[in-house]
């Protein structure tokens, strides 16, 4: 037998094919392997990892609604703006150094910037490196330029147009509107969900948080090509890379809001309030629907709106006089004697008064011990509940709230809307207090005492109402009993200006008294300022073809005792209230100022009030003559 086999044995040969297809086959396995694992397995990953070498996806924010007046006006716009985006994927190791360089001279970057970009460079892996950062948000025209001129040099750099909240009008409404900023991580953690992310606006205060969910609108997609070093490449290239794509969501925009608010009666009421501070709200008391509503002082929302200066908004927060408040929902006062029409309707309809019950008034009250006086230290004489309220006579109302009880002066005054949250703006809107005897047992060492009754009688005491909940309550005896939700939106509309929802007036209850107790109310209210004696006869408006119903107050801040007719401090002198409505037989409009510290209603609150509602009865809403009129 051979020692070796021949070159030409067939068993050799058949050996070494079956070696070479196994390898073959081998080789043609692994092939398949990976094309397994490149094209179906990890074939999305792949390919996005692909796109993203020259293709920059990013997320589109929706254009936030506008918000106009009732007449059309813009109030709130949105403007453009350009944001500055780094990206590391386009920016070469070797090339870092020389952009962060550049950056910093052309926009002076604070060495907590630079390391952040170092950081964010260095740390960032895989596809998180084709993700774009935010440098600076908003930068100014020269610096857009600048970059602009430099791009060829800035690896990695991009600059995005983008919008940003805009109030043409500056301070007019400011409190109303509100204002946006950036989402805070508590409210992040409580919208998880929502679609929002760190960096986005969102409604903070005033319409803009009342109705983030519809001004808001959808965030999408945008694709953009790019080349190597991460710049946008020509329109009609990007065209034909992207037209064989699928198409992304685009953002849509939010929905646009109209107001019941009226621009020119809201410059008119901010213009002529005349003190430091206090608030007006004028709403139409056949509907409950706002006209204007101002508060002072007041703040820009430019200034604060987005991503706001640290020391501007110190300054602001921590200003004695707090122009960031809405005055009109979120801060009470004593309302003084404006109070006493919702006792007297308490009086008429439970306390045993009628129309024509007198009471002696001799300028004092002896009552448990004290003497509770009379503005008036002569005294009004007799007087039933029409002069009593013209007069604004003290003691007629010690009497009348001691005939009612003080549950029952409360039960009239809550269903009025004094004294409870009117659903205006949820969560920021205070309550006030209207005392009945179990909130005194409940929350006060002495529990009830009679005398308690005496003081909030006269709007003193513990009562404590909103400007928007003297207008409300005004509102529903001027319209003969009806209370209303206080609304402020007219309507949502679609970008092309069809109507999305439309608001009706809603009512939230009857006022607790009668038509007749209701009326007789009404006419002693206009009395105040339509005849001699009424403590605003001498400021009524004069030649207009209205009369006007209303009362002053003056609500102590702290009791004078001997300093009384002293010159005080500006923080311990009275305010001023006055709330009216007109036409007084057919009311269009109500109207409640206060004027913090500025004395008594009828100079410091009652001539910014009658111009207010002349200027609508004559300018927006003109009345044809009648016989009130005459």
């Amino acid at each position: 037998m051979p020692l070796f086999s021949t070159p030409n044995d067939p068993a050799r040969f058949r050996l070494r094919f079956l070696i070479l297809l196994a390898v073959i086959a081998i080789g043609f396995i692994s092939l398949m392997l990976r094309l397994y694992q490149v094209q179906i397995r990890h074939g999305a990953e792949y390919l996005a990892l692909s796109h993203s070498n020259f293709i920059s996806v990013r997320r589109e924010v929706a254009l936030r609604g506008l918000i106009f007046d009732r007449q059309g006006k813009l109030l709130v716009d949105n403007r453009p703006s350009f944001d500055l985006y780094f990206t590391p994927a386009f920016c070469r190791r070797e090339g870092f150094s020389n952009t962060l360089h550049r950056l910093s001279e052309l926009l002076g970057l604070s060495q907590q910037e630079q390391s952040r970009l170092r950081k964010i460079f260095q740390d960032t892996r895989k596809l998180d490196r084709f993700l774009p950062v935010a440098v600076r948000y908003d930068l100014p025209w020269k610096d857009v330029v600048n970059l602009a001129e430099m791009r060829d040099l800035l690896e990695g750099v991009e600059v995005w147009p983008e919008t940003r909240r805009s109030y043409p009008a500056g301070e007019l409404a400011a409190h109303v509107l509100g204002y946006v900023a950036e989402i805070n991580p508590r409210e992040l953690a409580e919208r998880s969900g929502e679609g929002y992310q760190q960096g986005d606006m969102i409604g903070r205060t005033g319409i803009e948080r009342l109705f983030e969910r519809e001004l808001r609108g959808k965030n999408g997609q945008r694709r953009q090509v790019v080349d190597a070093r991460g710049q946008p490449v020509p329109a009609w290239e990007a065209k034909l890379v992207l037209s064989d794509m699928p198409p992304v969501e685009a953002a849509r925009p939010g929905a646009n809001l109209v107001l019941s608010i009226d621009a020119r009666l809201q410059e008119v009421a901010e213009a002529r309030f005349p003190g430091r501070a206090g608030a007006v709200v004028a709403l139409d008391p056949r509907t409950g629907f706002v006209l204007a509503m101002v508060s002072r002082p007041a703040y820009d929302p430019n200034l604060v709106s987005g991503r706001v200066d640290h020391r501007l908004w110190r300054e602001l927060s921590q200003d004695p006089d707090r122009p960031l408040i809405n005055r009109a929902i979120q801060e009470h006062y004593p309302p003084g004697s404006t109070f006493k029409p919702f006792v007297a309707l308490a009086a008429l309809e439970y306390g045993g008064l009628t129309p024509e019950t007198r009471q002696l008034c001799t300028g004092a009250l002896p009552f448990g011990g004290h003497v509770f006086r009379c503005w008036r230290a002569g005294g009004h004489g007799n007087v039933a509940v029409r002069e009593a309220l013209t007069r604004s006579c003290d003691v007629f109302f010690y009497r009348a709230g001691l005939r009612a009880t003080l549950d029952r002066v409360a039960e009239v005054a809550h269903s009025c809307g004094l004294g409870r949250p009117s659903g205006f703006d949820p969560g920021f809107e205070v309550s006030g207090l209207v005392p009945d005897t179990a909130w005194y047992r409940n929350n006060t060492q002495t529990g009830f005492l009679p005398g308690f009754t005496l003081s909030d009688s006269i709007g003193q005491g513990d009562v404590a109402v909103t400007p928007l909940q003297q207008a409300l309550g005004y509102a529903s005896i001027a319209n003969g009993g009806t209370l209303y939700r206080p609304q402020i939106v007219l309507r949502l509309e679609a970008t092309d200006g069809t109507t999305i929802q439309e608001f009706s007036p809603e009512v939230l209850g009857r006022v607790a008294a009668s038509p007749e107790n209701v009326r007789v109310v009404q006419e002693g209210l206009i009395g105040v300022a339509n005849e001699p004696g009424g403590t605003a006869y001498w400021v009524r408006p004069r030649g207009v073809a209205f009369k006007v119903a209303g009362k002053t107050g003056t609500s102590q801040v702290v009791r004078q005792g001997a300093d009384r007719g002293r010159e005080l401090p500006y923080n311990l002198r009275d305010h001023a209230w006055f709330v009216a409505w007109a036409p007084a037989e057919s009311p269009r409009i109500a109207v409640a100022v206060v004027n913090e510290h500025a004395g008594h209603g009828s100079t410091g609150a009652a001539p910014v009030v009658m111009e207010l509602l002349t200027y609508y009865l004559e300018r927006i809403e003109p009345l044809a003559d009648g016989p009130e009129d005459r």
